[in-house]
């Protein structure tokens, strides 16, 4: 596969719509339509001093405001006194490797058999939203969302990945706290 087909493909993907993988984990000694409120933990918490590219006033109003919006659709209400889920998240991003050999997918004779192996190196960034006791600090349920990503994006391309992944995140805590122990993946 040559290079530059292959970037430009992963490019494509990366800016039009990218394909965000989505899992969730929860604990079942806990069921999460008990609770009506939630809040934040404070920002010293919520990983302080790590990258700014990613750890910045802008993505964490970004992320809030998703978070906020699909749990106060869901019914819960936004408290600062004493909430009964405590929301925390996390962002992890790192590098990765597609390795791609060549000829791909055709058949030809060993005078013409040249195989050639490409490797790729792509980012993939993860979001881990955490929904805790506010009275105990236990998870209760996690959920994660993680695609292949771009070095840069607008801030308009930046809110729609951020709102994409916050709400197939929270299609997953919609449908687990229905459902039996372990993980629930997509």
């Amino acid at each position: 596969m040559n290079k530059a087909i292959f970037i430009s493909f992963l490019l494509l993907l990366t800016r039009c719509s990218p394909e965000i993988s989505v899992y969730s984990d929860y604990d079942p000694d806990y069921d999460v339509r008990q609770y009506q409120t939630f809040g934040w933990m404070a920002k010293a918490d919520i990983e302080a001093g790590q990258n700014p590219i990613y750890y910045n006033e802008l993505n964490d109003k970004r992320i809030r405001s998703a978070v906020n919006t699909e749990l106060t659709t869901r019914g819960y209400q936004l408290t600062e006194t004493q909430p009964q889920l405590l929301i925390h998240y996390h962002i992890i991003v790192d590098d990765r490797t597609v390795i791609a050999t060549d000829p791909y997918g055709a058949y030809y004779g060993p005078y013409w058999m040249r195989m050639q192996t490409n490797v790729y190196p792509y980012r993939e960034g993860t979001l881990i939203i955490d929904l805790m006791s506010g009275e105990t600090g236990n998870l209760i349920w996690r959920g994660w969302a993680f695609s292949a990503i771009q070095s840069t994006y607008t801030a308009e391309q930046a809110d729609r990945v951020v709102k994409a992944a916050v709400t197939k995140i929270f299609r997953k805590f919609q449908k687990s706290s229905l459902a039996g122990p372990g993980v629930v993946v997509q």
